[in-house]
């Protein structure tokens, strides 16, 4: 399991992970941007390889226990396995600044993959992936250690009506929580509205989410460092297979604008059964490379199988890898 790789030298993670090939095949019609300013990439953390190795083993990591590195704590299963994205609209902004929605709640929201989640799509065609803080420390890079809150099994449209930066319960009063310093310790950040209402299963939440006829706004939320909530997430998602086309939430705590998560973010990605993906994906690309950071773009194709769910294109880059 993932959860063991903290008993086993970096050195050792490092050169355990596989090397998936690299592909060449023609890339969709749509404009290409181009730096052609530039001859050598900038700031380049990862090469394609490696974050695409990373991203297919997270993918297909199905543990049941992360551990904080260096303490041993439980943490959610983001910490250590699944693929943590953020889909994006492509407009005349940086992908990974704020929006006026994520600005009011003060948190922004992702979505989690694994090949045990059913799901097949996101909400938008093209976003980013973070670097979870396990591949994080194994390769000496920058992964957000706290900031996570809660999760929920299918999308729930937060906003400032959930209360607690998206994660309250809606029709129940809850105190928004106070605005958080940057820590270490994601305890003071770790929340969800489940415990609550006495829901503590997976067959619980599900009752609840009949009695409520269904109503994704109307879900509770699990507290992200919740194994068992994990469990649960996952459980109900399998019990719901109508919902298979409704992508799971993850609220994160924003810091300052947003203007420090590129060092975060180990690529983009695009999804290949979706218009006007690779376009987006693109442009983030050379965005991101005009902020002094270069990551390769991934196709994610929901059809494929779970060895290539992910997959690395030469010819869907705008930026030399």
């Amino acid at each position: 399991m993932k959860a063991l790789i903290l008993l086993i030298p970096l050195s050792l993670l490092i050169a355990c992970s596989s090397q998936p090939p690299l592909t060449s095949a023609p890339s969709p019609t749509s404009t290409v941007i181009r730096d052609s300013t530039q001859t050598a990439p900038k700031a380049q953390l990862q090469k394609p390889a490696q974050v695409l190795a990373d991203v297919l083993t997270n993918y297909n990591e199905t543990t049941t226990r992360c551990l904080e590195y260096g303490s041993g704590k439980d943490r959610g299963h983001y910490y250590c396995s699944g693929v943590l994205v953020r889909t994006v609209d492509d407009g005349n902004f940086k992908p990974w600044m704020y929006s006026p929605t994520a600005i009011a709640i003060g948190a922004s929201s992702y979505s989690w993959l694994r090949k045990d989640v059913r799901q097949t799509q996101l909400y938008h065609p093209a976003g980013f992936i973070l670097r979870n803080r396990i591949d994080a420390v194994a390769h000496g890079l920058p992964g957000l250690e706290s900031g996570f809150i809660c999760l929920y099994p299918y999308d729930a449209a937060t906003s400032t009506a959930n209360g607690h930066q998206g994660c309250g319960y809606r029709g129940r009063k809850t105190a928004e929580s106070a605005p958080i310093e940057p820590s270490d310790d994601n305890s003071k950040y770790a929340w969800g509205s489940c415990a609550g209402l006495g829901i503590t299963t997976a067959s619980q939440w599900d009752n609840h989410f009949q009695s409520v006829g269904y109503v994704k706004t109307r879900q509770c939320s699990w507290n992200i460092d919740s194994q068992h909530g994990w469990n649960n997430m996952i459980a109900s998602r399998e019990d719901f297979p109508t919902l298979v086309d409704t992508w799971n939430e993850i609220l994160l705590n924003n810091y300052g604008d947003g203007g420090q998560m590129p060092k975060y973010i180990a690529a983009f990605f695009y999804d290949v059964n979706k218009a006007g993906g690779l376009a987006a994906a693109r442009n983030f690309q050379v965005k991101m490379y005009g902020d002094g950071y270069n990551v390769p773009i991934l196709r994610l194709n929901f059809n494929a199988t779970n060895d290539a769910r992910f997959s690395y294109v030469a010819a869907d880059q705008a930026v030399a890898q």
